[in-house]
């Protein structure tokens, strides 16, 4: 008798242990969608996260869980959890038009239109169905929008001050080891020198589409530095390249002819003709990843001895982040080689690596802070003539400004960068500061 008894506490004791857990959890769930109705997504989603490896497959806690992770910007994870109610309940309209929604913000055009149009053929209520054409009307215009001909241009002005015009070693006198270390000074114009300078420059673009698939590509750029007291470190540029793209869902193909001469003193330094091979896919509405190629025959007029055939392949990632800031960053990477087109010019020839990080934060609707950085190793192939050393490169390149939106076309840019290029060789080592306001306009 005393044993039927104490048998009949436990089953009793679990059975309220058991509802207690019930219980909790549901008072869990009840949490999280009062979160969610709150708009505090991403304090429903640090409530439910940590229990995903036990109640994932509950219908209403990956409903929940789906749709905190989409509100706070977790887009992967939401469809994931969204993708599991939808398999258990494949007639769950509004699970399946949050993970639609998803699909949305993610940039998977083609599988989001699929859901909002199968939960429309659910005959949801008029209310779903109004929010869901609005849905439909946007990934139209996302879809007009990338089947857009159009031109644009820009032109702008800059004013600034560079510490070292000439991209000079800050040493005066140094040995040179081919002449048994005899000293020599530069003159003034191999000298650091500093100048305030002016620049001009202005661009145009344009595209031209061909069918939905298919569109031709083209731009052209000049810019022009003018240094107030030492015009003969003026320099200038002109470029121009064209080709054309294949665009599908989130992939984009671009292969792109280019040409670009370099200026010192309105007379030519070096002329750049090459083209690039670039993949770019959309990993979702808010991220990208890019990966290229490229080859160049670098071509110096009056030094053809420096001439060289430029390889160079990279990728790149860049993504955007929620919030009231919208910040975005980006990084990449690449490595290449350059080779010399006339033998006996190795020490002009070089292996290069390099890497680029960057992002941008807006202060307010107007104001757009930016922050880029690289860095550049590049190691020669052959030892230099004079300094009878194999010349190895360290370049560090920042820059930190501001872009401040005037109007609806015109924009002013302050900005600092700065350029250190460590070198073993003394005549290549330098550094130099660089501060700059730029108005611009652009053209549309």
């Amino acid at each position: 008798m005393l044993r039927r008894a104490a048998l009949s506490l436990c089953v009793s004791l679990c059975a309220l242990l058991f509802a207690a857990c019930a219980m909790a959890q549901d008072a869990t769930l009840v949490r999280a969608r009062a979160l969610i109705d709150a708009k505090q997504a991403q304090e429903a989603f640090d409530l439910l996260d940590p229990l995903e490896a036990t109640r994932s497959g509950e219908p209403d806690f990956d409903f929940l869980l789906g749709l905190a992770a989409v509100d706070a910007g977790k887009l992967t994870r939401g469809v994931f959890a969204l993708e599991r109610v939808v398999a258990v309940n494949p007639e769950n309209v509004r699970a399946r038009a949050e993970l639609a929604r998803a699909y949305f913000l993610m940039g998977e055009n083609r599988v989001a239109r699929q859901e909002f149009e199968a939960v429309k053929a659910a005959n949801p209520p008029a209310g779903v169905v109004n929010t869901i054409d609005k849905f439909l009307d946007a990934l139209q215009s996302r879809e007009s929008a990338r089947n857009t001909t159009g031109l644009s241009g820009y032109l702008e002005l800059g004013y600034g001050q560079d510490t070292n015009a000439n991209a000079a070693t800050a040493t005066s006198s140094f040995a040179i080891p081919v002449f048994g270390g005899a000293v020599f000074t530069l003159n003034q114009a191999g000298q650091k020198t500093r100048a305030y300078f002016r620049t001009l420059g202005g661009g145009i673009s344009g595209r031209y589409r061909l069918n939905t698939d298919w569109a031709l590509l083209g731009s052209a750029a000049i810019s022009e530095r003018f240094n107030e007291s030492v015009d003969r470190f003026d320099t200038g540029s002109t470029s121009g390249d064209g080709g054309i793209s294949w665009r599908q869902d989130n992939h984009e193909v671009v292969a792109l002819l280019q040409s670009q001469e370099s200026r010192v003193d309105n007379n030519p330094f070096r002329r750049a003709n090459g083209g690039t091979l670039q993949w770019r896919y959309n990993l979702s509405s808010d991220s990208q990843l890019t990966v290229y190629g490229q080859h160049t025959r670098l071509v110096y007029p009056g030094q053809r001895q420096r001439d060289t055939l430029r390889d160079v392949a990279g990728a790149a990632w860049a993504k955007a982040f929620p919030g009231s800031y919208t910040p975005s960053i980006y990084v990449g990477g690449y490595s290449g080689e350059e080779k010399e087109t006339h033998d006996g010019f190795g020490y002009y020839a070089h292996r290069v690596n390099g890497v680029r990080f960057g992002g941008q934060v807006s202060l307010t609707p107007k104001l757009i802070a930016f922050l880029s950085a690289s860095y550049e190793d590049r190691i020669y192939r052959a030892p230099d003539p004079l300094f009878l050393d194999t010349r190895h490169d360290k370049q560090s390149d920042f820059r930190v400004g501001a872009n401040y939106v005037l109007g609806r076309s015109w924009t002013v840019t302050p900005a600092i960068s700065y350029t250190d290029n460590r070198s073993n060789l003394i005549i290549n080592d330098y550094s130099r500061w660089i501060m700059s306001v730029t108005a611009r306009v652009d053209f549309r």
